[in-house]
């Protein structure tokens, strides 16, 4: 369901599935490799550097959004159909202060599940001070399909290593990057940022065994309701001229993003293109 994977690739990247250290019931936290328990073969490539021409910036940090220990919720719909839930909570790593850890939920509702039953988990560690991610853990479930992913950070020696576990063994990936960033630390990046309209941001994203650069363009300025009331809020628009997984072309399209035109720039909604219709994600509740 193109919808959904585009659901996924954006809704990732600004933090629309957030959670943190403490687990939401009904929502423990997986056990990393917990479906493979005896891992096969070994697949190793070269690391791979970003096209010519494509080199996105380093960012200052501005102020963080989200508030220790805050969870947003959020609904998504397919033509106007209930049919996933996410949530959001970022909280300080209790083991070391210096990071902040942010865990993510995504998945279908009952009826979905019995066309494409999707079960996305995802924890990030990054520097509270940066944003600069430290490691992520990755556990996707579709269908019958599960894959894990472990990704490090080099910042030193400018290098991401992904590791991607499923039943076929283990391959891993390694990637050349300047100023490389996880879904959500480069979703508290860019929302940290002083948007305005006329403005374009670029991130380099490593989503498990996968890289994406998004641009972002910031449009204008709307109003829009949703359950919570009626905001003013900033539309962007984001661009994908890079993805490291060709068959994902085409898939992250005609989406589009609302966040708060005010200083925390919270998402409030993010709307993308499906086989029919559209699958449309909007913050239904703010807790903490």
């Amino acid at each position: 369901m193109n919808g959904f994977t585009n659901l996924r690739l954006i809704v990732l990247f600004v933090a629309t599935a957030l959670l943190g250290l403490s687990s939401t019931p009904g929502m423990a936290e997986p056990d990393a490799h917990r479906a493979h328990p005896r891992l096969r073969a070994h697949q190793r490539v070269a690391p791979i550097p970003l096209p010519a021409g494509i080199d996105p910036p380093a960012y200052k940090p501005g102020p963080n959004p989200f508030h220790p220990g805050e969870e947003l919720v959020y609904v998504a719909s397919w033509i106007g159909v209930p049919a996933a839930t996410a949530h959001i909570r970022l909280a300080p790593n209790k083991k070391d202060p210096k990071l902040w850890t942010a865990q993510a939920w995504l998945q279908t509702n009952k009826f979905v599940d019995l066309l494409y039953r999707m079960r996305d988990y995802l924890r990030e560690d990054f520097a509270a001070q940066s944003f600069a991610p430290e490691q992520i853990y990755i556990r996707q479930a579709e269908n019958r399909r599960i894959d894990e992913y472990d990704v490090t950070f080099d910042h030193t020696g400018k290098l991401v290593k992904a590791l991607r576990f499923n039943h076929h063994g283990v391959h891993e990936s390694e990637y050349l990057s300047s100023n490389p960033f996880g879904p959500l630390s480069g979703a508290v990046m860019a929302l940290s940022q002083p948007l305005e309209p006329g403005q374009s941001l670029s991130f380099d994203v490593f989503t498990g065994g996968k890289r994406f650069v998004f641009d972002f363009h910031v449009k204008d300025r709307e109003r829009i309701r949703t359950q919570l009331g009626t905001f003013d809020a900033l539309r962007i628009v984001p661009t994908v001229p890079y993805m490291s997984d060709e068959k994902l072309n085409g898939k992250a399209r005609d989406t589009t993003i609302w966040v708060s035109a005010d200083e925390r720039h919270l998402p409030l909604r993010i709307q993308a293109a499906a086989f029919i219709g559209y699958v449309r994600a909007d913050l239904v509740e703010v807790r903490g």
